[in-house]
């Protein structure tokens, strides 16, 4: 896939490829490298309307291809993946609970469940002051 600011050949226009916008690639950057949740990468990039653009972006196949790139990318640079993330974490919160270092072991399982997604921080939730609109508001911002 051809990079920001790239142009494409003129196999890759025939063949439907398209390339990524400044923006979009700011997207991608925000939300991959700066610990950003999507919308909050979004409203950074300068989209009008961060929580349905964001959700737009990660489903458009360009930027969805890019993101996989990038990711591939730091798992070559950093050897870092989700799986051995969370596994190393799974190790380190059971050494510390059979020692009894209950408070560590509690932090390494925080931690495992927000790498796979299953606890957000509480800090973006009230950013997009989701808990003080209606649900006839937060139905319209969808």
């Amino acid at each position: 896939m051809p990079r920001v600011g790239e142009d494409l050949s003129r196999e890759q226009r025939l063949s439907g490829q398209k390339r990524l916008t400044d923006k979009q690639q700011a997207f991608l950057d925000n939300f991959m490298h700066k610990d950003m949740t999507q919308t909050m990468a979004a409203r950074n990039a300068g989209y009008a309307n961060p929580g349905v653009d964001a959700v737009r972006l990660l489903r458009n196949p360009v930027v969805q291809e890019r993101f996989q790139e990038m990711r591939e990318e730091n798992r070559t640079r950093f050897g870092v993946t989700i799986e051995k993330s969370v596994r190393d974490l799974l190790k380190i919160r059971n050494e510390a609970w059979e020692s009894g270092k209950f408070g560590e072991a509690i932090r390494a399982e925080e931690l495992r469940l927000k790498a796979t997604g299953l606890l957000v921080n509480k800090a973006h939730v009230l950013h997009e002051q989701a808990d003080t609109m209606t649900r006839e508001q937060i139905l319209e911002k969808l």
